[in-house]
């Protein structure tokens, strides 16, 4: 049986360093947990880049301060010997009204072979005081697990992707969650109860979360970076919930690792999600985008194809993928509005952020799309909308700048070609998006769309 060494040092009011013997095992700032192995001498599975918050936030906006509970931030060490370390992580939101309470331990498994972080949270909702909740339509609003793996994602190409998918074990069955960058349905509102396991596979050696709470768990996992959510519903799909004082919640979990021996077996008769979603997914393609195939054409570039997203401003609209209409073939995307609003299909997955190359300073950035309407109030055009570094926060849209094409359809056209070309960008941007859309009432089709950007 392998004997530990376990102690741990405090570095400041909310910071701490785990070690067995001389080697750190894991890491805590600012109640962030980083860089944390799961075995002796092994890999990082939380890195620094994305760290575990040890305490509970809203995911919208969780980065401000009344969001997420990690203001007023304290660690304190419970317990310490050779064979278990025992602390505690406290925060609040800035008001005071969510107050978080973290009991950690750690142990190591001899079945396993893994060290074992043992969690207890606790969010307090103080008398007198309330809390507003946002819903979420992905997971559980309040949030008491966020758990990124180091490189299941990575925006350095060169750099391999780890996992190749993520797994829920409940009592009867395995599901499996493949890992691509579509946004579907097998990837929110995952129902976890008490004894069930979420975990990613398959290396020599992965990470296992273990829910221990008898509330139901709401999880959801992110399509782009294939981390994981973990938290509690409260809201209806599209109304707020003050949470009033007083009012307690508690998640217990576990965080270990498995042996790819051990995943193998877990996930030898995992079910999959059927793929007749993915079929009607439009996929960005750097080049010609004419929509005629889907991201099963590409079975070796599942971790590297995103979609294009429908987004509108009104309920009264729908945005589909059409297989009998298109300028080069019969495929094309299609808006329909059926009362006056905004909508447009939107690809936001261009830039080095996305895993791919830099774009040059100063460069000028091109996009074409040929565009067909019937019946249109108002008008469709096309757009490119950026971020560039120092011009504001890269989670508020309302700081991107958007340059939207001089030409415009209306009416009932058959298919004209639109173009944008900017001025030169500097500073590069860190992110493109690229919108096709509607205004107004009445449909609008969008085909062999094609993206440049222009060395200067």
């Amino acid at each position: 049986m392998r004997q530990t060494n376990f102690h741990i040092e405090q570095s400041g009011r909310a910071n701490a360093i785990l070690y067995d013997g001389e080697e750190m095992i894991a890491e805590i700032r600012a109640l962030k947990f980083c860089n944390v192995r799961l075995q002796p001498s092994s890999k990082i599975i939380i890195g620094e880049s994305v760290p575990m918050p040890l305490y509970w936030w809203q995911y919208a906006n969780h980065q401000q301060p009344e969001r997420n509970s990690g203001s007023n931030a304290k660690l304190s060490i419970i317990k310490q010997n050779t064979d278990e370390i025992i602390f505690c992580c406290e925060g609040q939101n800035q008001s005071g009204s969510a107050v978080s309470h973290y009991e950690v331990g750690l142990k190591f498994s001899p079945e396993n072979q893994s060290y074992v972080f043992s969690i207890v949270a606790k969010l307090t909702i103080p008398q007198g005081r309330s809390w507003l909740v946002t819903p979420n339509p992905s997971h559980g609003e309040i949030e008491f697990c966020n758990f990124w793996p180091e490189n299941v994602f990575s925006t350095d190409p060169k750099i391999k992707k780890l996992y190749q998918a993520c797994y829920v074990k409940n009592r009867d069955r395995v599901l499996k969650i493949p890992h691509h960058h579509l946004e579907t349905s097998d990837k929110y509102i995952i129902q976890l109860e008490h004894g069930d396991k979420f975990f990613w596979a398959k290396e020599k050696f992965n990470p296992l979360i273990e829910i221990l709470s008898y509330r139901n768990v709401c999880a959801g996992v992110c399509a782009y970076m294939w981390d994981t959510h973990f938290g509690y519903r409260i809201c209806n799909q599209s109304a707020e919930v003050t949470l009033e004082g007083r009012q307690e919640f508690q998640a217990k979990f576990k965080l270990y690792g498995i042996d790819e021996k051990t995943a193998t077996s877990l996930i030898k008769d995992a079910q999959e999600p059927p793929v007749t979603e993915i079929l009607d997914i439009p996929i960005y393609i750097n080049g010609l985008n004419t929509f005629s195939k889907s991201l099963l054409h590409f079975p070796r570039k599942f971790d590297k194809l995103w979609q294009w997203n429908f987004e509108s401003q009104g309920k009264y609209a729908k945005g589909i993928v059409d297989r009998k209409q298109g300028f080069s073939d019969s495929n094309s995307l299609k808006i329909e509005n059926f009362q006056p609003t905004e909508s447009a299909w939107i690809a936001t997955s261009i830039g080095p952020a996305y895993g791919e190359e830099s774009i040059p300073d100063g460069a000028r950035l091109k996009l074409t799309a040929m565009v067909k309407t019937e019946n249109l109030t108002e008008k469709t055009d096309i757009a490119i909308r950026f971020f560039s570094p120092g011009m504001g926060n890269i989670f508020y849209i309302s700081d991107y700048q958007v340059i939207q094409s001089v030409s415009f359809l209306t009416g009932t056209q058959n298919w004209q070609k639109i173009e944008i070309i900017t001025p030169p960008i500097s500073p590069a941007p860190e992110r493109v998006h690229l919108l096709l859309r509607v205004i107004g009432i009445g449909k609008a089709w969008f085909d062999d769309v094609i993206f440049k950007k222009i060395k200067t």
